[in-house]
């Protein structure tokens, strides 16, 4: 399984759906509590299957800690612990999800 991260941008805390909000839980606690510049501390992402379709949506915190859900739901398939994917039976999916997250991250952003 090959999966690739697209970013998203994040939104102003103000302008988060309700959607977004259910996703991110706790997440967005912790970065609303260090003020409006908390935001920065939140990443979003597309994550795309080998043919370049949107099946999972990415959120970290810190680029350390968060969760993976299906694409648009509240279904949560894994989440990520100290960078790695972890929450999952699936370990192929964990592979391919440390994996695109580990070349996300070598690109030097």
């Amino acid at each position: 399984m090959k999966l690739q991260l697209r970013p998203r941008p994040t939104p102003y805390f103000e302008e988060i759906d309700e959607l977004l909000r259910a996703q991110l839980g706790p997440l967005l606690e912790q970065a609303m509590e260090d003020g409006p510049d908390g935001a920065e501390l939140l990443g979003l992402f597309d994550v795309l299957d080998g043919e370049g379709r949107h099946v999972y949506d990415l959120h970290l915190f810190c680029r350390d800690d968060g969760q993976v859900h299906r694409a648009g739901t509240r279904e949560r398939v894994a989440s990520f612990s100290q960078g790695g994917a972890t929450g999952s039976d699936d370990g192929a999916l964990l592979a391919a999800l440390d994996e695109a997250l580990r070349a996300w991250t070598d690109r030097g952003d």
